[in-house]
């Protein structure tokens, strides 16, 4: 059985920093392991047509172009795959599932306070972007939801939160 976690949550959750922490750990415990940030399996701009259908467009390219590459991390002999990706309906949960093909899989939603979020995004991003992404922030309080299995505060270091992840998916005690 392969296994699969999902990390989901705002801008500047720290998403594709927990996602590298845990394939670190992984590894580190001999499970080979996938990383991938969905985000840059859709860099591809303007969007041809609107889109009118439940899932949008880049979430569309996203689900199909993470099949494709976790069917090449799977025949190169990847038991895990860790995910970062923006996941705001159980549609979407189910497109990205459907990706996964043979997967047991967990979503896992972060959570950080606004402080620490304003925090990352202003180290990560400038002018118009950070912007977009502050007024985001401000507006998304997303609270758990019935789409994830659990929820993770990330305001620790990236390993810790990794190994927070790692104990409630129930992983940590099947690993090397």
């Amino acid at each position: 059985m392969h296994r699969a976690l999902l990390l989901t949550g705002t801008a500047g959750v720290g998403k594709s920093t927990v996602a590298d922490a845990l394939g670190q750990v992984l590894t580190a415990r001999g499970c080979v392991t996938a990383v991938i940030d969905t985000d840059m399996l859709a860099q591809f701009g303007p969007p041809p047509k609107p889109n009118p259908g439940p899932v949008r467009f880049y979430d569309q390219l996203k689900c199909a172009n993470l099949a494709a590459v976790w069917a090449n991390f799977k025949a190169a002999g990847a038991q895990f795959v860790v995910v970062s990706a923006g996941i705001d309906s159980l549609t979407l949960r189910q497109s990205y599932v459907h990706s996964l093909a043979d997967c047991e899989v967990r979503l896992v939603r972060l959570t950080a306070d606004d402080d620490i979020v304003r925090s990352r995004l202003r180290q990560r991003d400038t002018g118009p972007r950070l912007e977009q992404h502050l007024r985001a922030s401000s507006g998304d309080r997303r609270t758990p939801t019935d789409i994830e299995d659990f929820t993770v505060t990330n305001d620790r270091a990236a390993a810790d939160a990794a190994q927070r992840i790692l104990v409630l998916a129930g992983w940590s005690d099947h690993l090397g």
